[in-house]
């Protein structure tokens, strides 16, 4: 059976999973304990908690308290997973290193340095993270002649290990990278063989096909409807806005820089063929709108735009791009996907044969 296929498969059994995880009623049986000390960071006044599969540019997440260099939290979860702590003042630059941990019952300590020293942080809890941070450090020490490659080594040292801290780094690799693996079929493998029926309840497996879903959007396939805000916080269906029309749906944020360019290069296509019928729909994925406008403002982008605030719809996971910041879609008036990550010239050569 061809990887699509097996995908396919996959798609039609995710919202049967989702159901299940949703109405499995939480225990909160894990008590997890956070203690750590921070080193030479006196500008660090909080650290922020959120979740291994959260977007830490994007989501909110706990606040935890700095106090003479020292923080603990305590919380309560119904599963062993991946969490991340990131420095709050490191979030707001929007230049920070993620420090990566399980869920697990007990004490979990951290020693966290600057940014330019983070080689040093030190992590140390149970079994758990201990092996994911044996991970880390071999992650860390290795050199990797391109992205492709290490994704495979990854995808290795998930394989070899069928434990929830495999699992846990079967997911870091999905999310990150899914959206730029030409071939995901090593993923799905490792997923179907491996993890998927050992942990058939856990959040990760309905979290893993949602994002095999989105992988699988291809030309011929139709768009994926979703509902996001717009600069007012009034909610839009996209659907209303494409639907008979020649359209291209740009996803992009205020800090990649890469996606707002390519927005800016699309401004006299759209300019072009505006009067003939073609529309583009941009969604920026942030934390609140105030920062999409100042973007939207200096970049003089002339169709509308819509947020996708804090991940709520998981419209980056309904469209295969993960953590990636953006991407961008070329979609004909039936709503049929023409073309994934189009350059500017296949766009206008599209609306030049089609208007």
């Amino acid at each position: 059976m061809d990887v699509k296929n097996r995908i396919g498969i996959l798609c039609l059994v995710v919202s049967s999973m989702l159901v299940i995880v949703a109405c499995t009623q939480p225990t909160k049986s894990i008590k997890c304990t956070l203690k750590g000390i921070v080193k030479d960071r006196p500008l660090s006044d909080q650290i922020i908690l959120l979740k291994g599969t959260d977007n830490p540019f994007t989501n909110q997440g706990i606040s935890i308290p700095i106090l003479n260099g020292e923080f603990e939290y305590t919380f309560y979860c119904d599963h062993e997973e991946l969490y991340q702590l990131v420095f709050y003042d490191e979030q707001v630059q929007m230049r920070m290193w993620p420090v990566e941990f399980i869920s697990e019952q007990g004490v979990i300590n951290f020693t966290l340095h600057p940014l330019e020293q983070r080689k040093q942080n030190f992590v140390e809890g149970g079994s758990l993270n201990n092996a994911f941070w044996d991970f880390q450090t071999e992650r860390f020490n290795k050199q990797f002649d391109n992205s492709q490659d290490y994704c495979l080594w990854v995808l290795q040292y998930a394989k070899e290990r069928p434990t929830i801290v495999g699992y846990s780094i079967l997911i870091f690799i999905a999310q990150d990278f899914i959206g730029q693996m030409n071939d995901i079929s090593p993923l799905v493998d490792v997923f179907q063989m491996v993890f998927e029926p050992k942990y058939p309840n856990h959040p990760y497996t309905a979290n893993m096909m949602s994002l095999f879903r989105g992988s699988s959007l291809k030309a011929g396939i139709p768009f994926i409807d979703f509902t996001a805000v717009d600069m007012d916080g009034n909610p839009v269906r996209l659907s209303e806005r494409i639907v008979g029309k020649p359209a291209v749906l740009h996803f992009w944020s205020s800090w990649c820089a890469p996606c707002r360019r390519t927005g800016m290069e699309m401004i006299p296509v759209y300019e072009e063929f505006r009067d003939k019928g073609f529309v583009v729909i941009g969604v920026a994925r942030e934390r609140n709108i105030s920062t999409a406008k100042a973007a939207i403002e200096l970049d003089k982008y002339p169709w509308e735009n819509l947020v996708e605030l804090n991940d709520t719809e998981q419209i980056w996971v309904k469209y295969g791009i993960g953590n990636v910041a953006g991407g961008h879609f070329l979609i004909d008036e039936k709503g049929t996907i023409i073309t994934v990550s189009p350059s500017i010239e296949e766009i206008r050569n599209y609306l030049t044969n089609k208007l």
